[in-house]
């Protein structure tokens, strides 16, 4: 049994055992989840398959299963979105909650009503457990061959794609990316990351804080790729490719009210590499949502509330990116050797020995490794590697985008290195740049 079928077979969702009958043969998929949309977005989706060719889009219109003061509403856009589609699209085929509408040149799209004939999405389950039903379908369709190319495409309701939407040209490959996660051991691309940006929908108070939010977001990504970590890349749902067979590797999304995206891809990037693109450029509207409990529209909201939104302290503190370089650093060099049990009793002495580091520094590397329970991943690794390769390996797979996350938390709280303005992000970042370009002069 392939990791596809066996997939498919033990933790795919009931819709994915659902589509006998489904007639149709595809070149591309494109999976949304949808939540108290609009019907616009139903309108945009219909106009940009119909200028596609024979690409599917699945679609999975639902709705939380705990009641909320909305849900009268949520179920009034979902009808709506439902209707609108009927309106625009014939209906050839239907089984329990599935239903497949017909487009241009050979498109369509699938509906997965799990808001009024199919069963409620569990609350905490939420946004994951949407997105995993649409690609557990377009697996399906993948193994059988009626979807040929093995690329699972992720978005959301929210966006405008465009034209060029699936193509995927290495001319357009983010450099630095590419550079830090072409690596020895994965050979394989498990996933792209698409180039998004934000659109002004109108509302200045609510655009400037969405657009205050994406350089939030670049910026961690560029402060981890400044620290050459393997896991510097963008975690939005709306932006993801992801390959048939990586997706089924590590058993498709997590059931995750929210974080969904950003914690499979950190499990596909232990599989593959992870490839960021800067074209083609999807866009995003700037709005303020709740639909999860925390990501992009929850966190612009937070931004609004702030007394000077422009003085929100939301960015990370530069430093904190240099101390995670040097860690990577010194972990790397701490593989090169040849692993043995006594590295777990040693490794304190070994950065307290460490010329390189200020006193300082060591203190607060030290403190911030402990509280991420360093000795237990040196231990998880020492035991699962015969040699130091296979430690090397294991050790940036054990120290993830996750434990990344945690590290640079510890070192923020225990270091007073909270986070900062936009304002004395960039103040800090020109500083930094002009002490190496006054290090390189002197050299």
């Amino acid at each position: 049994m392939s990791v596809i079928e066996k997939y498919l077979s033990q933790y795919a969702e009931p819709e994915a055992q659902q589509l006998d009958g489904l007639a149709g043969q595809y070149q591309h998929c494109v999976c949304i989840p949808a939540y108290n949309e609009e019907p616009i977005f139903i309108e945009r989706l219909v106009a940009f398959i119909n200028r596609q060719s024979a690409t599917l889009a699945i679609i999975v219109l639902n709705r939380p299963d705990e009641t909320t003061d909305n849900e009268n509403n949520d179920a009034l856009e979902n009808h709506a979105c439902k209707k609108r589609l009927a309106q625009q699209l014939d209906m050839s085929w239907q089984h329990n909650n599935l239903q497949l509408y017909c487009a241009e040149n050979q498109s369509a799209v699938l509906l997965v009503d799990r808001f009024d004939a199919g069963a409620l999405i569990p609350y905490k389950q939420g946004v994951g457990l949407a997105r995993k039903i649409a690609a557990d379908i377009a697996l399906q369709l993948i193994e059988r061959q009626q979807i040929t190319s093995p690329w699972i495409y992720s978005t959301d309701a929210d966006v405008v794609l465009p034209d060029n939407y699936f193509e995927r040209d290495h001319n357009h490959l983010t450099v630095k990316h590419y550079q830090i996660k072409k690596t020895a051991h994965k050979k394989d691309i498990a996933a792209y990351i698409l180039a998004y940006q934000h659109i002004a929908t109108g509302k200045p108070t609510i655009d400037t804080a969405t657009q205050l939010y994406q350089h939030r977001l670049n910026a961690y990504v560029e402060g981890l790729r400044s620290a050459n970590s393997p896991y510097a890349f963008e975690t939005l749902g709306s932006t993801l490719c992801i390959h048939a067979l990586h997706y089924a590797m590590v058993r498709g999304f997590p059931k995750r009210a929210a974080g969904e995206d950003f914690y499979l891809l950190n499990k596909l990037a232990k599989t593959g590499d992870i490839l960021s693109l800067n074209m083609p450029m999807i866009e995003i509207e700037s709005r303020i949502s709740h639909r999860t409990p925390f990501g992009t529209g929850s966190s612009v909201d937070d931004i609004l509330s702030a007394d000077d939104p422009q003085q929100a302290a939301i960015f990370y503190h530069p430093q904190l990116f240099m101390l995670l370089k040097k860690t990577l650093v010194w972990i790397e060099g701490l593989a090169e050797q040849t692993p043995s049990d006594s590295i777990i009793d040693s490794w304190q002495d070994q950065i307290n020995n460490y010329s390189q580091w200020p006193a300082e520094e060591q203190l607060m590397i030290t403190q911030a490794l402990k509280a991420i329970d360093f000795n237990r991943g040196l231990s998880h690794c020492l035991s699962n590697s015969r040699n130091a390769i296979q430690f090397k390996r294991h050790m940036e797979s054990w120290f993830d985008g996750f434990k990344t996350l945690k590290y640079l938390h510890a070192l923020r709280d225990k270091n007073n290195l909270s986070n900062i303005s936009e304002k004395n992000y960039l103040a800090l970042q020109n500083i930094n740049h002009n002490l190496k370009s006054s290090d390189s002069s002197s050299a």
